[in-house]
């Protein structure tokens, strides 16, 4: 790898791991809880996207599928560690090409 494109990269993993420390920040305090477990509720993400027994409808299916899209990304971020704002100038993951 070629030193602009590992320099590059590390600069991606780097804004990457801010915005990880932002979510955990955001969402690992009670009220950024009880947020999630209020859109888990409203957008029923535990639930099928296309729902047995109604009549079909790919619109209705699209939205529900991406307000569940939503919530899920948001769990995603918070199952990422986090690194202290400090230590992100050398990020623990190694980027490979």
């Amino acid at each position: 790898m070629a030193p602009e494109d590992k320099a590059a990269a590390l600069r991606r993993e780097r804004e990457r791991q801010k915005i990880t420390n932002a979510y955990h920040r955001a969402f690992s305090t009670k009220e950024g809880q009880a947020i999630i477990a209020d859109l888990k509720h409203q957008f029923a993400t535990e639930s099928q996207v296309f729902l047995p027994g109604y009549d079909y409808n790919a619109v209705v299916a699209a939205l529900r599928d991406g307000q569940r899209g939503v919530v899920l990304h948001i769990e995603a971020m918070l199952r990422r560690p986090v690194i202290a704002d400090g230590d992100i100038e050398t990020p623990k993951r190694k980027v490979k090409k």
